[in-house]
C-alpha cells in the first residue's frame, strides 16, 4: 500500500512532563481525528521518539499539498476547542514540515521508523528526486527488517498558507526535506537508511548537515474518502 496522495504534513511536538498524559489523550481522542477528517486528508500516524530532539512526531497524508492550509483547514485552526487551546498553549517544542511526496516506496506502515531530515537548495531538488526514484528506496526496502520508505520535499507555498493562518512568519530558511524508512526492527531501519542514503544525503544537504532520528509507532487512524469520518 502506497501513501494516500502527494501531500504530507509532519509535526513534531512536546509538552512538559506534568502535561504529558493530557497531551496524549487529546492527541489520540481529538486532534489526530480532527485533522484527518479535513477535506483531502486520509491517514495519520503518531510516533514516540526513541532517539530524537522532540518527543513526538505525527504524519498526516493528504491528496495534495494544496490541502494543507486550505480554507477548511484554516477554519478549524480559527475555531479550536477549549481542549485544543489548553494543550497547544502548553507546547514546549514544536516544529512542522509541509511538503510534497517526491518518492514513494511505501509498503504498509511499520512499527519502527528512522527519519532523516536535511535542508536542500531548491536547485538540487529535481536531481535528488530522480536519484531517490532510480531504485534507491527499493534497495532500502529489500533490507532485512525494512518494509517501506518515502521522501518528502518541503513546500514553501503550503508553509506560507499555514503560517499566515497561524499568524506567524513562514520559515525563511532553505526548504527542509525528509526521508522516512519504516520496518519491523528499529536497528534495521537505521542501518539500512545509513547504508543506502547516508553518503548521498550528506553530500547534497545544505552545509552537509543531516539529522537522524528514530521512532516507534504509537497510534494510526485513517478513512477511505471525504464522505467517511475517522
Amino acid at each position: 500500500m502506497k501513501l494516500y496522495g502527494k501531500g504530507l504534513l509532519i509535526t513534531f511536538t512536546q509538552v512538559a512532563d506534568k502535561d504529558e498524559a493530557d497531551f496524549n489523550e487529546w492527541y489520540n481522542r481529538e486532534h489526530l481525528d480532527e485533522r484527518i477528517n479535513l477535506p483531502g486528508f486520509r491517514r495519520a500516524c503518531r510516533y514516540g521518539a526513541v532517539d530524537a530532539a522532540i518527543r513526538y512526531m505525527s504524519t498526516y497524508e493528504c491528496r495534495s499539498p494544496n490541502d494543507i492550509g486550505s480554507p477548511a483547514y484554516l477554519k478549524v485552526l480559527a475555531n479550536q476547542t477549549d481542549w485544543s487551546k489548553r494543550v497547544m498553549g502548553g507546547f514546549t517544542k514544536w516544529h512542522r514540515l509541509m511538503g510534497t511526496i517526491v518518492a514513494d516506496a511505501t509498503h504498509g506502515i511499520g512499527a519502527a521508523a528512522t527519519l532523516v531530515r536535511f535542508r536542500l537548495e531548491p536547485r538540487d531538488g529535481d536531481a535528488l528526486a530522480r536519484w531517490l526514484n532510480s531504485g534507491v528506496l527499493d534497495a532500502v526496502n529489500r533490507s532485512t527488517g525494512v518494509v517501506g520508505s518515502f521522501a518528502v520535499a518541503g513546500d514553501p507555498e503550503a508553509e506560507g498558507r499555514l503560517a499566515r493562518g497561524l499568524g506567524v512568519k513562514p520559515d525563511p530558511e532553505i526548504p527542509e526535506w525528509c526521508v522516512l524508512v519504516q520496518g519491523s526492527d528499529l536497528d534495521a531501519t537505521l542501518k539500512a537508511a545509513k547504508a543506502h542514503l547516508g553518503e548521498k544525503l550528506g553530500s547534497v544537504a545544505a552545509r552537509g548537515a543531516t539529522t537522524w532520528e528514530t521512532y516507534r509507532l504509537m497510534f494510526l487512524n485513517e478513512r477511505q474518502s471525504d464522505n467517511v469520518l475517522a
